[in-house]
């Protein structure tokens, strides 16, 4: 066996990221989505039956971000197909039962309205009329007419008091581009986020620490622009376009834009043969595993890459505005109203909060049918209000040397600093304004490429503009950068304040553009942030992985955006901003392995915590903060429901976390939880052997109701074998015994109980025991073996059973869109069994790759789930909870719940193909790849990131190479295919080794 060990990696690699300049390292970005967005396309809302999903547009404080049973969605309008909607022939006497997701009462008691509302909402298929409502039932009320509206078509049945009809309709729209339903969230880590839309458009601004626990998001912030400014410097012709394609002011915006997005960089190619030069505009934040603080920056960084294709020089003008001193469609929640003053105009409100030393905010609406400013003596909480403006006390200021900072002194969330500040060098130059009105700005940076008159600012005003120029030869490249940063301290939770964490890391907005070099008039500090996001991507990109699952890897990470870091040491996550509780155990273990990964500081803080409200019988509580759609509830008002999933998942948890980071002091603190949790996990198994009468995760269905199901088992399993680990680690004999004959019990009641064969050849895990004696499949029952597999406890139970399951969940229960949930206990029409949950599908495929299963077909569930999310929906950065299945008129449509994490399941992937298996507390690192050499692969570890690869030789060996490409690692036993590396290794990031065998 040969050996080599290499350090080439650490002397050329880096040297040649650092001799590239920022042009060509933006360049080098590489994406795996795109949606094409054209200025003569047509775009609309339409809305459509869901269960709950997160708003566009949020209307009340301190409350989930949910708006239920109807959700508008985001098309394309086919102008070539026109809409038709009727409902010819009315079918008089007939009844259709069921189905209905809403009930209105019409504005007439004439059943023709029931068609026009059936036509207002794209997903209603059939409408039943009664000019007498039998009963209160949703909206309508008793003895009044009621229009019902249908999701699918029931079996019809008579009614001589009834009116129905079926829905004769055309659909002219389609799926919109990637980058239009959501893209890339970009934002410091725990500092909040905002979305650059394929179009131009700015969205979903969390940046003033918003949140479910105080004021609202921001939907849309429309007069936020970048635009660019392109002048012959032969014949001094220019022209300034808007970096949109639909623009909303008096200039042209981009005839089309190519969208990409890579978390955390979005790419929008501008295309317009008018356009004399090549641009693309990239904007990023600063991501880099195993440095949270440094994730933590609040910043977004817009870089315009130019090139000059012309044979004469050109100038370029690239400027960026922000109406940061007012809120459209948005009013203040205060009853402290100091003055109240008639007004036209609501920048007038500015200026009389500004004159006003009492006014710290300002609302302009209607009041008594007169246009009025109402001046505050605090700072209420935001909400979307039609119609109103908003805004909050502040100052610009800008001198010749210094950045555009507004200042909003005071100690509420919406107090604090926002700077807009380009990055020079020694052939840019930089100006800066303020207005009230946007036409002024855009129209004197449209004539002179800037506001050269404006050498000092400071007051108020709406809008904030810098813009930054240079000129380009022939031929030639450059960049323009502008930083966008923030810094909010004061965020608060109820009534309850909690500064952010990054207020620890800056003393205020200057420091944040300090902390990566942009007063130092050179771009080093802006090569260091891409090159950490490159050193990240090529992980994956630079490996076998396929596509679809290298794009899904990078960008489920942006998942991070609803995650929230206190000075007081607290990390929290909402399960996501309509389902307003926090870390749920169960629900944060689907998405916690980029969390452990990237920044495992963050795992350990929850794990503390769910440790501190253990109660007293051993069961880990299972959440921080209990909630979901309604009132935001205290801080650490920890509690929850008796599960399957949460206490098992802290025992395995707490494997995981100390095979991966090697840290004892961690395990010695939390053994005495384990032992405890073993205890109550025991206890809720004493009759059947299983957990009986236990939630789990999947808890639409309510399967609690049944003595006991196969996902709870599995999990207990699981549990039971993490159990014996930990027990032989801590010499713990007695706790070991209980596990050990636990387990064994376990598997025998599986057997009796949840095995069913359904024929000779085909058989599956029942979902549950009793029920009304159906024989129902539950996909994703197998998911406590997906996490024994991933932490090393091999197969929990017989693999050519849990195989025969698999093939029955295709077989039973496949759909265009992943595995149904469900199969066998209700009508296909049931949207709580005929659902699509984002964790089966992957699962399905994790499992059947460590069964060895060919490669490609043990990827095709996962493909079609992610897919259909990433290419047909286009939506993969508000991938949702759960998608309706058919036969209840969304199919494959989102259903329950936004920006959510089930589908981070998929983590487990790279796993199951490297078949990795860590445990650096003994220094040992080992793989069994499901690819045939050649490969290269991506090494996954808490904070040490790399890649194996394999090539064949001609004699029937492979030379094998593990390159670490961030962190540090020392190991005994590292070893590919059961062939070892001969000696210990210990490396650093750029360094390799290589061995034959």
């Amino acid at each position: 066996m040969l050996f080599i060990y290499s350090s080439v990696l650490a002397s050329v690699f880096i040297p040649i990221i650092y001799c590239q300049t920022i042009y060509e390292l933006l360049d080098s970005f590489r994406f795996l989505n795109e949606g094409t967005i054209s200025s003569s396309e047509i775009y609309e809302y339409q809305y459509e039956f869901t269960f709950y999903t997160e708003p566009e547009n949020v209307t009340r404080e301190k409350f989930a971000w949910v708006e239920e049973v109807v959700r508008p969605y985001l098309y394309q309008k086919d102008p070539t197909k026109p809409l038709q909607c009727n409902s010819n022939p009315l079918l008089t006497g007939i009844d259709l039962p069921g189905a209905d997701f809403l009930s209105i009462i019409p504005p007439l008691a004439d059943p023709s309205h029931c068609n026009t509302l059936c036509c207002t909402y794209m997903s209603c298929t059939a409408w039943s009329y009664a000019s007498l409502a039998p009963s209160d039932f949703n909206s309508c009320k008793k003895g009044q007419p009621c229009c019902y509206l249908k999701t699918y078509i029931p079996a019809s049945v008579p009614n001589q008091d009834i009116i129905s009809a079926t829905m004769n309709r055309t659909c002219p729209y389609n799926h919109p581009p990637t980058g239009l339903r959501s893209a890339v969230p970009l934002g410091g880590i725990t500092t909040g986020s905002i979305e650059l839309r394929g179009d131009g458009t700015f969205h979903e601004w969390t940046i003033e620490s918003q949140s479910p626990a105080a004021g609202a998001k921001f939907g849309v912030v429309d007069d936020a622009l970048l635009v660019i400014r392109l002048r012959n410097l032969q014949t001094n012709e220019n022209h300034t376009r808007l970096i949109r394609t639909h623009s909303n002011h008096n200039f042209d915006g981009i005839d089309t834009i190519k969208y990409h997005g890579s978390y955390p960089v979005s790419k929008l190619e501008l295309i317009d043969y008018k356009l004399i030069a090549n641009m693309d505009l990239y904007a990023y934040s600063i991501f880099k595993p195993g440095d949270l603080n440094r994730s933590m920056t609040p910043a977004i960084i817009y870089s315009l890459n130019i090139e000059n294709p012309n044979d004469y020089p050109i100038a370029i003008d690239f400027m960026y505005n922000v109406p940061l001193s007012v809120q459209i469609d948005q009013t203040r929640l205060s009853k402290t109203v100091i003055q109240q003053i008639i007004s036209n105009t609501y920048t007038q409100c500015i200026s009389y909060c500004d004159q006003n030393n009492l006014c710290a905010s300002w609302n302009w609406h209607i009041v008594n049918n007169q246009s009025t400013c109402l001046l505050y003596s605090d700072i209420g909480n935001n909400v979307y209000l039609s119609g109103h403006v908003s805004g909050v006390r502040g100052q610009w200021t800008y001198n010749r040397t210094g950045p555009l900072v507004l200042d909003r002194p005071g100690k509420m969330p919406a107090n604090g600093q926002y700077v807009l500040w380009p990055f020079l060098s020694s052939d840019q130059t930089m100006t800066a304004t303020i207005d009230n009105d946007i036409n002024n700005i855009l129209s004197n940076f449209s004539i002179n490429g800037g506001w050269f008159e404006q050498t000092e600012l400071k007051g108020s005003a709406a809008n904030g503009a810098v813009s930054i120029s240079t000129k380009l030869q022939p031929g030639k490249k450059k960049t323009l950068s502008i930083l966008f940063a923030w810094y909010f301290p004061h965020h608060y939770w109820l009534d309850l304040p909690l500064d952010n964490y990054y207020s620890l890391l800056f003393n205020n907005v200057t420091t944040v553009g300090q902390s990566i070099g942009i007063d130092k008039n050179d771009d080093s500090q802006l090569k260091i942030i891409i090159k950490d996001i490159l050193t990240l991507h090529n992980l994956y990109f630079n490996s076998n992985l396929p596509d679809y699952l290298v794009d899904s890897l990078i960008n489920s990470a942006s998942h991070m955006r609803s995650a929230m870091y206190f000075s007081n040491g607290d990390w929290r996550q909402w399960e996501a901003y309509d389902c307003n509780d926090v870390d749920s155990v169960h629900n944060d273990h689907q998405r916690h392995l980029p969390y452990i990964l990237y920044f495992p500081e963050t795992e350990k803080i929850k794990m503390y915590t769910w440790a501190k409200y253990q109660q007293n019988d051993g069961m880990i509580q299972e959440t921080f903060t209990v909630g979901c759609m309604g009132d935001t509830a205290p801080y650490d008002q920890h509690g929850g429901r008796n599960m399957g999933d949460v206490t098992t998942i802290f025992i395995l948890e707490t494997l995981e976390l100390y095979r991966w980071t090697n840290d004892f002091t961690f395990l010695k603190d939390m053994y005495p939880h384990v032992v405890a949790g073993i205890k109550w996990q025991l206890s809720v198994s004493s009759q059947l052997g299983l957990p009986e009468h236990l939630e789990c995760t999947y808890d639409i269905p309510y399967m609690s109701q049944y003595p006991t199901t196969t996902f709870n088992s599995f999990m207990h399993l699981a549990a039971l074998r993490a159990c014996m680990e930990l027990t032989l680690i801590m010499n713990d004999t007695i706790t070991y015994n209980e596990c050990y004959k636990s387990y064994f019990i376990a598997v025998t009641q599986i057997n009796q109980l949840l095995w069913y064969n359904d024929s000779i050849d085909t058989g599956y895990f029942l979902a549950y025991t009793g029920g009304q004696g159906e024989k129902a499949i539950f996909t994703d029952a197998l998911y406590g073996q997906v996490l024994a597999f991933t932490y090393g406890l091999g197969p929990l139970y017989s693999i050519s059973k849990m195989k025969k399951h698999l093939e029955s969940e295709v077989r039973l229960a496949d759909t265009p869109y992943g595995l149904r949930m469900l199969t066998g206990r209700e009508p296909l029409t049931n949207p709580q069994d005929n659902s699509i949950w984002m964790g089966a599908s992957q699962d399905w495929s994790v499992l059947n790759l460590w069964f060895n299963m060919d490669f490609d077909s043990a990827l095709i569930q996962s493909v079609k789930g992610l897919n259909h999310v990433r290419q047909t929906l286009n939506d993969q950065w508000n991938t949702h909870g759960l998608y309706a299945g058919d036969g209840y008129g969304i199919g494959g449509k989102p259903w329950v719940t936004s920006h959510y994490g089930f589908h981070m399941v998929l983590w487990h992937l790279p796993f199951a193909i490297t078949g990795q298996y860590t445990d650096l507390t003994k220094g040992i690192l080992l793989f069994s790849p499901k690819l045939r050499s050649p490969f290269i692969l991506p090494v996954l570890i808490p904070n040490i990131f790399g890649s194996i690869s394999a090539t064949p030789l001609l004699n029937g060996q492979s030379s094998y190479t593990f390159t670490l490409s961030i962190g540090n690692l020392s190991l005994n036993v590292l070893a590919i295919n059961n062939v070892k590396y001969p000696r210990s290794i210990h490396l650093t990031a750029g360094q390799s080794v290589q061995w034959i065998g």
